[in-house]
């Protein structure tokens, strides 16, 4: 029998506190309740956890943000990059490489979209566009929280997927009464995301929905569909979901863009490929 929407909501929100994940992920949510924290208390609690600082430096520093000096520590990251897109950096790289091991392809995915976002942003002039980027590169991690937790019932969604042709979510909601929107809507409350991260991974399927931040979440919306079109990684499921026709009508991305933001993001696309793929 498929795990209760209200277990499935417990464990989700316990999972922080899982021996599975570092502890640093914990501290650093409680961070964001602290008004006076500063960058070094973030930066001393992330360096605490040697394999996630290498890994963020590593994305940091590879071609994926391009910037032209080496960015050698954590406080350094949170000066150039801010509190939030390190936040989204170290939980990203916690959930992909603790939970995602069984996630086939969801990780070149994720960063497919997060390249994407990054780039629709610069095309359209909106602000933070690293923020955008981490947007793009948590949008599916409430996936790899469900086919963690519950891999045999997941199993089962991805298996439906394949019988109906259908998109996971469906199938997802089939077997769990509630998709990884849902999922990743918990976790940001319990992480204390951002609106400008909460809003993109809880209603990139529905941008129309957003309540806070619909800007972010329509280039979301359309990082996700593009990268899925360009067979960026596997989201768990071969359908190609329709471009909101308001979000396409809103950003007023012209064929000439649009040809430019896919030959840059595939460039960076395949330059981030290994950056978890290698060693520690």
């Amino acid at each position: 029998m498929p795990i209760s929407a209200k277990l499935l909501e417990k464990r989700v929100t316990d999972l922080s506190h899982l021996p599975t994940l570092p502890g640093v992920v914990h501290n650093i949510s409680k961070l964001a309740d602290d008004k006076k924290s500063s960058a070094a208390d973030v930066a001393e609690i992330i360096s605490t956890d040697q394999v996630i600082t290498a890994k963020v430096l590593r994305l940091v520093n590879s071609p994926v943000y391009g910037f032209p000096g080496r960015i050698s520590s954590i406080t350094h990251a949170l000066v150039l990059l801010g509190f939030n897109v390190v936040k989204g950096l170290v939980l990203g790289t916690a959930v992909f490489d603790n939970l995602g091991k069984q996630s086939e392809g969801m990780w070149e995915h994720s960063l497919g979209c997060a390249v994407l976002a990054r780039r629709i942003a610069v095309a359209k002039g909106i602000h933070d566009v690293e923020e955008v980027m981490i947007a793009g590169l948590l949008h599916d991690f409430g996936k790899v929280v469900l086919s963690f937790l519950a891999p045999a019932d997941y199993q089962q969604a991805v298996e439906i997927t394949k019988r109906k042709h259908c998109h996971i979510a469906l199938a997802e909601r089939d077997v769990f009464t509630v998709d990884h929107c849902r999922v990743a809507s918990w976790l940001a409350d319990e992480w204390h995301l951002p609106p400008r991260l909460a809003d993109p991974v809880t209603y990139h399927h529905r941008p129309d929905l957003a309540k806070r931040c619909k800007d972010v979440t329509a280039v979301v919306h359309l990082a996700d569909i593009l990268a899925r079109a360009l067979n960026f990684g596997y989201p768990g499921d071969d359908t190609m979901p329709n471009l909101d026709e308001t979000v396409a009508a809103n950003l007023g991305i012209s064929d000439e863009q649009l040809g430019n933001i896919v030959k840059e993001a595939e460039v960076e696309y395949t330059s981030g490929l290994d950056i978890f793929a290698s060693g520690d």
